[in-house]
């Protein structure tokens, strides 16, 4: 079990530090401008996910189930409000990341409770 939550572990990890560093390249590509922070609130209600889920996935390092939980409630407003989103290879691995840092949560709970003392 202890290998299975490594191994998961590490595949969110690499997996997120991917899509950081590929946000990271878009933000440099295009840029901040002045007139973007003038959005309707559909679009900043995007905006706002989309940053929650990038700080999901730096919280998911030091405590997985609340950068999970993060990642996955962000995910889920960001396809409510713009009514869907395709599980593609642009979106599924957020979705994934999430997923399997709840699931490291989740597998290791148990340890956790012996490291307390519970």
């Amino acid at each position: 079990m202890a290998r299975l939550l490594t191994v998961v572990r590490w595949t969110a990890r690499v997996l997120g530090t991917l899509i950081l560093l590929l946000i990271a390249m878009f933000a440099i590509g295009q840029g901040v401008h002045p007139a973007r922070m003038f959005q309707p609130l559909g679009v900043a209600i995007l905006t706002v996910a989309l940053l929650t889920m990038i700080v999901g996935q730096l919280v998911a390092w030091k405590w997985e189930g609340v950068g999970g939980g993060l990642i996955v409630g962000s995910f889920a407003l960001f396809s409510i409000v713009n009514h869907g989103v395709p599980l593609n290879i642009v979106f599924g691995p957020w979705l994934l990341t999430g997923l399997l840092y709840l699931g490291c949560w989740w597998m290791d709970r148990p340890r956790n409770r012996l490291k307390r003392g519970l």
